[in-house]
C-alpha cells in the first residue's frame, strides 16, 4: 500500500483533494474507493462466508478478524481520515513506523486456526488447504506472465466467500490484466507528471540546496535508508527499494539488508523525526506549487479513459 503524498491545499479539503491509491479514478473504477471501516466490513463478510463453506467441507474454522489483530489498524485509519493532519504530526510514518515497531520487526499474527490445523495429518492438512484456497497446483500463467484465475468453484472456500461478497475483479480478466500492466508503465513515463515532478525538485533545491530529491518517492527511500543506519543496517539501493513508500504499518524493507537490528538512541531517533517532519513540510509546499497531485490524477484519468473505450462493460459498473 502507498503513504498517501498530500497536496498542499488548505487542511479541511486536504483529506478529499489529496491523490492516492484508494480516492484516484481506477480506484473508483474498480471498486477500492472504500473507508478503512467498509474495508473491515467486508472482510469480516469474507470471513463468516468462509466459515460457512469450510463447515460445509467437513473442517472446523474459526473466522479472523485481520483489522483487529493488526494493532497500527488506529494508526492506518488516522492516516487515511486526515493525510495532511497525520503528516504535520508524524510526516511520512517512518519514525513514527519505529516507535510502533520497535527492533523487532513489527508484530506476530496468531492465527485462531493453527492449533487445529497442526493437529491434523499432512495429508489431511493438504486437503484442508485445498478446500480454503483451492488446488493452487494448476494454476495457469498467460503470456505476459499474467494470472489467469480458475473458475469460481475452484478457488476454494476463501475464493467463493470472496466472490459472493465483491463478485468477480475486473483484475481476474487477462486481458484486462495485460493491458492494465501496459498502461501503467506508459503512465510510468507519463510528460504532464515528469514536467509537474521537475518543477517540484526545483522548488525543493529553493528551499533547501540540501534537498537533493528528483521525486518525492526518493525522500523516502532517504528517510528509511536513514533509519536503517540508525539500527546498523546497511543503506539500501535504488535496486532493493525502487520508488516503493511504506505505510506506517508495514515492516521496514528486509531485502538486501544487512547486519544486526540495535536500539536507536532516542537524541538520534528525535533527529530523524525532525529532519522527516521538515522534508514534508517542504513537500507539501512543493507539491502545492508543482500540483503533483493533480497531475497524477489526470494521467490516471486518461489511463481510465483509454481502458474503458477498450472495455466498455467497465464503464457500465461505475
Amino acid at each position: 500500500m502507498l503513504l498517501l503524498a498530500a497536496c498542499g491545499s488548505p487542511k479541511e479539503e486536504a483529506a478529499e483533494e489529496a491523490f492516492n491509491f484508494q480516492n484516484g479514478p481506477m480506484a473508483k473504477l474498480m471498486g477500492y474507493d472504500i473507508s478503512p471501516a467498509e474495508q473491515r466490513e467486508g472482510e469480516l463478510n469474507v470471513q463468516q462466508g468462509v466459515v460457512e463453506c469450510m463447515k460445509d467441507e467437513g473442517w472446523e474454522y474459526k473466522a479472523v478478524d485481520y483489522s483487529a489483530s493488526n494493532p497500527y489498524q488506529d494508526e492506518y485509519e488516522e492516516q487515511m481520515a486526515d493525510p495532511v493532519a497525520y503528516g504535520e504530526k508524524y510526516g511520512y510514518g517512518v519514525a513514527r513506523n519505529y516507535e510502533l515497531q520497535g527492533t523487532d520487526g513489527g508484530f506476530s499474527f496468531e492465527d485462531p486456526n493453527q492449533d487445529y490445523v497442526e493437529s491434523l495429518a499432512q495429508e489431511e492438512m493438504d486437503e484442508y488447504y485445498i478446500s480454503l484456497y483451492g488446488d493452487q497446483s494448476g494454476m495457469e500463467m498467460q503470456e505476459g506472465d499474467v494470472y489467469v484465475p480458475p473458475p469460481v468453484d475452484e478457488r476454494g472456500c476463501e475464493g467463493k466467500a470472496r466472490f459472493d461478497v465483491y463478485g468477480e475483479s475486473p483484475y481476474d480478466d487477462p486481458d484486462i490484466s495485460a493491458r492494465l500492466n501496459e498502461l501503467y508503465e506508459d503512465q510510468a513515463s507519463d510528460p504532464a507528471v515528469a514536467d509537474a515532478i521537475e518543477v517540484w525538485a526545483e522548488c525543493m533545491d529553493k528551499l533547501d540546496s540540501s534537498n537533493e530529491f528528483d521525486t518525492p518517492d526518493k525522500i523516502n527511500e532517504y528517510l528509511y535508508n536513514q533509519l536503517n543506519v540508525l539500527q546498523g543496517y546497511s543503506t539500501m539501493s535504488d535496486e532493493t527499494i525502487g520508488t516503493s513508500v511504506e505505510v506506517v504499518a508495514a515492516t521496514v524493507p528486509a531485502m538486501g539488508i544487512d547486519g544486526e537490528p540495535q536500539e536507536i538512541d532516542e537524541a538520534d531517533l528525535e533527529d530523524l523525526r525532525a529532519e522527516e517532519l521538515a522534508l514534508w513540510a517542504d513537500d507539501q509546499v512543493c507539491q502545492d506549487e508543482a500540483n503533483v497531485s493533480q497531475a497524477r490524477r489526470d494521467a490516471e484519468q486518461r489511463m481510465v479513459d483509454d481502458l474503458i473505450a477498450e472495455f466498455p462493460e467497465l464503464g457500465e459498473q461505475e
